[in-house]
């Protein structure tokens, strides 16, 4: 995605000209391509682009994480599948957004129903794409992310008869507050762009509403990918990176 094919011509020549490396792309997409982030508590693990896959007629790439455990249902940054268009880098969030609702709501009314089992079942619903990056990337640029209205039941001791319905609200808005020099231990950018997504989550359950807010700061840089994040739970920084380039023809 995003790659620049070119088709080199031997003008008058039966020559065929042997593959080149390009120049990697904006948003590194190269399936091989890997990095490598460790964070406050030391902790380290990678993201790697395994592979691709088609979803309702879109391409995507597939990201894998060796300790997903580590990743917080929140941070919609990293989801497995990415895709690239002329203007946007797009995410698949709908197993996250599934995922976040299901562990998260049964918690909200644990206290109300102590010592029964709960579990959330989620509506089927067609989820829109999470906007990670609006290109061109420039200081103040501010877009709507993110915005889901998600229903479903909170079942007491997995019987059908014993729900109790709920709403929730997500909305994720994206900003480039800033662009400058970044230093990190994987290497010294000479441009990164720090851009903010300010997360709200609302959900209306037994007759009452909770908002929870989630702030992310993450550093992008061009043909390189994210090279440093900042959240609640502490600071994540890439220590080393391999890129596969792209290949000419």
């Amino acid at each position: 995605m995003l790659c620049a094919i070119f088709i080199l011509c031997g003008c008058g020549s039966d020559e065929t000209s042997a593959p080149i490396e390009g120049k990697p792309n904006y948003y590194p997409d190269a399936v091989g391509s890997r990095w490598v982030y460790r964070n406050s508590d030391g902790l380290e693990w990678a993201r790697e682009i395994s592979g691709e896959t088609n979803i309702d007629g879109k391409d995507y790439r597939i990201f894998t994480d060796t300790l997903p455990v580590m990743i917080a249902e929140f941070d919609f940054l990293m989801s497995i599948y990415h895709r690239v268009t002329p203007n946007q880098i797009l995410a698949a969030v709908g197993e996250k957004v599934e995922r976040l609702v299901q562990t998260e709501l049964p918690k909200a009314v644990q206290a109300e129903f102590e010592g029964l089992e709960l579990s959330a079942v989620v509506d089927p619903i067609s989820y829109p794409e999470f906007v990670l990056l609006q290109m061109p990337l420039i200081p103040n640029l501010q877009w709507d992310a993110f915005t889901v209205k998600a229903e479903g039941n909170i079942i007491l001791q997995n019987l059908a008869l014993l729900q109790i319905p709920f709403e929730v609200h997500i909305s994720t808005k994206a900003e480039v507050a800033a662009e400058s020099p970044l230093e990190t231990p994987a290497d010294s950018f000479e441009q990164a762009y720090r851009i903010e997504y300010q997360t709200e989550i609302t959900h209306s359950l037994l007759s009452k509403d909770e908002t929870i807010q989630h702030h992310l700061k993450v550093w992008f840089v061009p043909h390189v990918g994210t090279v440093k994040t900042e959240s609640e739970q502490g600071t994540t920084e890439l220590i080393e990176y391999t890129l596969v380039p792209t290949i000419e023809e």
